[in-house]
C-alpha cells in the first residue's frame, strides 16, 4: 500500500510539473506587446531658426551658424546609431546633403538649412550619436557653418511661434503618412488625432522610409 502511495505521489508531482511547463511555454509563445510612447509635442526654443526639411540653425556670438536637427525628427526616429558629417572646410549650399543619420541600419539625409563653409563638427554628436536624439537643441547640435550673408541664411526659415506651429502640423502629417502606409505599430495612438509612437520610422520598410525622406526631408521643400 505504501509503495502505491509513493508511486501516486510521484505521478502527481510529474503531472504538476508538466502542467507548469506547458503553461510557461504558452506564455512564451504569446508575444508581449511593448508599450509605445507617443511622440512628444515639438517645442523649438527661442532663438532657433527652423528649415522645412527639419534642420535648425542658431547664430552664435562669433557669427557662425550652429546647426542641428529638430525635435520632430528626433522623436520620429527614436535612437540614432551614427552621425556622418562633411569634413571641415567643405562648402555647402542650402539644400545640399549635410547630416547623415543611421537609424536601424538605414540612412536618412538632412539637407543644409543654409549655405556656408563647415567650420566644426560636434564631437559629441559623432562619438555619442544618442545625444542628437536626446538633446537636439543642446548637446546634440551637429555642425557649425560660416556664412557671408546671415540675412540670406535666415530669410527662408521660421522662428518662434511660426516654427512651433509648423512642427505641430508635421506631427499630424506624419500620423496621416503612417496611417496611409498601413503600419499598425506606428499609426496614431489615439482615435482623436493622437501622436504617432516615438521611433515610428524604425518600423518602416525601405520603400516607406524613402517616401518619408522625399516627403519630409526633401531639399528645397516648401512647407504648407
Amino acid at each position: 500500500m505504501t509503495a502505491i502511495l509513493v508511486v501516486l505521489t510521484i505521478l502527481m508531482a510529474v503531472g504538476v510539473d508538466l502542467l507548469v511547463m506547458a503553461w510557461r511555454r504558452r506564455r512564451m509563445a504569446v508575444p508581449v506587446a511593448s508599450r509605445v510612447r507617443p511622440m512628444l509635442e515639438p517645442r523649438p526654443p527661442q532663438g532657433v531658426f527652423l528649415d522645412p526639411s527639419h534642420a535648425w540653425l542658431r547664430i552664435n556670438t562669433d557669427g557662425t551658424l550652429r546647426v542641428g536637427i529638430d525635435d520632430f525628427l528626433t522623436e520620429a526616429m527614436g535612437e540614432v546609431e551614427s552621425v556622418t558629417l562633411p569634413a571641415r572646410g567643405t562648402q555647402v549650399k542650402r539644400g545640399d546633403p549635410l547630416i547623415r543619420l543611421r537609424v536601424k541600419g538605414r540612412e536618412l539625409v538632412v539637407p543644409a538649412p543654409a549655405a556656408g563653409e563647415v567650420m566644426a563638427q560636434n564631437a559629441h554628436a559623432v562619438n555619442e550619436p544618442w545625444t542628437v536624439a536626446r538633446d537636439p537643441y543642446g548637446a546634440g547640435w551637429v555642425v557649425a557653418l560660416w556664412t557671408r550673408d546671415h540675412h540670406e541664411a535666415i530669410r527662408p526659415l521660421r522662428i518662434g511661434s511660426a516654427a512651433a506651429a509648423f512642427l505641430r502640423h508635421e506631427v499630424q502629417r506624419l500620423a496621416d503618412f503612417l496611417a496611409a502606409s498601413q503600419t499598425p505599430a506606428t499609426v496614431p495612438l489615439l482615435a482623436d488625432g493622437g501622436a504617432p509612437g516615438r521611433g515610428a520610422l524604425a518600423s518602416l520598410d525601405e520603400a516607406k522610409l524613402d517616401a518619408f525622406q522625399s516627403e519630409f526631408l526633401a531639399a528645397g521643400r516648401v512647407s504648407e
